[in-house]
């Protein structure tokens, strides 16, 4: 996603939010309909004062639409983020060592250690015979 698409991206979610057709948009900002329209379907660049012509009518600084659309850039590199528990494919070394045991608790490790006879000789340098 280039920055045209990401401004177009915003200034579709502002109107969408001020409940504005594009008709009424172009009427209130001054930017031609047509010209709109052609912005919205990333087919043509934004000028900076059409930006700021847009920016007054949602009530919002020029550089904050920017900011926004920097934002849809952002989240496209990103790419899906998970809501559920993370996939331990998706975990570093050390934080699979962590999802791990807290999926098996800390108790069944002590005692699954607790059983082993041979715990003590690998510590104390024999091989436990």
């Amino acid at each position: 996603m280039d920055m045209n698409e990401a401004t177009a991206k915003t200034i579709a979610s502002e109107r969408s939010a001020a409940g504005l057709t594009i008709k009424r948009l172009a009427e209130r900002s001054g930017v031609p309909e047509r010209t709109l329209i052609r912005i919205l379907k990333n087919e043509r660049d934004i000028k900076v004062t059409q930006l700021a012509q847009l920016a007054e009518v949602f009530g919002v600084y020029p550089h904050e639409l920017i900011q926004s659309a920097e934002a849809f850039i952002e989240r496209d590199q990103r790419g899906p983020v998970t809501l559920g528990e993370p996939q331990p494919s998706e975990l570093s070394e050390t934080d699979k060592t962590a999802y791990v045991l807290n999926k098996i608790g800390n108790h069944d490790v002590r005692l699954a250690a607790s059983h082993d006879p041979n715990k003590w000789a690998e510590a104390a340098g024999g091989d436990g015979r």
